[in-house]
């Protein structure tokens, strides 16, 4: 009798919870449509698009006869030098899209030709790098009198006469390209004595030397402009760096002009 008690217990005690159990799921339950909550999960994030890399880089060129690249009889001059040598570094096909340089170009022939023509404006807003030089001939007008032993107009103080409106003029060509192309990297290759090896033209240096420090200052004002110094290269290298015609730099001249510019590049 006493064994059947306590299985009588023991099955009351278990219907007992069973019944708790299921009030209390009836509660949980009720409870649940009367106050529902947000439901949690977890929410899958959209996928982003994968960003496009550019596997070129395109350039353009514009400015004087040093842009030309006259006086490298491998006809690259530093621009096609450029090319090349960012290749290398960069892993990625480089091509000049336009090259718009003309010899003899000065600062208002640039900036009438940044202002009113269709097709350059057009190829430095497509370019990834635009590379220029301006200055010398508006500096040194004698040049070419130079090659005609016309050397009696060689005259330091002229080259100072010359700087103030062709300053003014390559700041308006500065401003001009970075309004064209802000995201392009605008190189500008500066100004180098071509007579420093006259003694007559070496004070000449300190007015060239005037018209870097000023291009420098305005290349600053861009954040996507910088300068490249060439002065140095021709002073202290004359003889191995420039051409026969004592104007332009030579084969070697423009590659070490090349490796200037790549390393501000880079």
């Amino acid at each position: 009798m006493k064994s059947t008690r306590t299985l009588w217990r023991t099955v009351g005690a278990a219907a007992l919870l069973t019944t708790l159990l299921m009030i209390g799921g009836l509660v949980y339950a009720v409870n649940d449509v009367i106050n529902p909550k947000p439901a949690e999960f977890m929410q899958s994030e959209e996928p982003k698009p994968a960003e496009q890399t550019k596997n070129t880089i395109d350039i353009v060129a514009l400015g004087d006869s040093l842009s030309v690249g006259t006086g490298d009889v491998t006809g690259k001059g530093y621009v096609q030098n450029v090319r090349e040598k960012l290749a290398a570094a960069t892993k990625k096909q480089v091509n000049v899209i336009g090259n718009y340089a003309v010899n003899g170009a000065r600062t208002e022939q640039l900036l009438a030709a940044l202002q009113n023509a269709k097709g350059i404006p057009y190829g430095i807003e497509k370019a990834d790098v635009v590379l220029f030089t301006m200055g010398g001939n508006d500096l040194f007008a004698i040049g070419q009198n130079v090659l005609n032993s016309q050397s009696d107009e060689l005259d330091p103080a002229k080259v100072r006469e010359r700087m103030p409106e062709p300053l003014k003029r390559l700041e308006q060509i500065m401003t001009k390209l970075a309004e064209l192309n802000p995201k392009a990297k605008i190189v500008y290759v500066g100004v180098y004595n071509p007579f420093y090896d006259l003694p007559e033209m070496r004070p000449a240096s300190v007015h060239v030397q005037e018209w870097n420090d000023q291009a420098l200052k305005i290349a600053n004002r861009f954040g996507n402009m910088v300068y490249v110094p060439t002065f140095d290269l021709f002073q202290f290298n004359f003889e191995k760096y420039m051409y026969s015609d004592h104007f332009h730099p030579n084969q070697e001249g423009y590659v070490r002009i090349a490796d200037r510019v790549v390393q501000a590049l880079e």
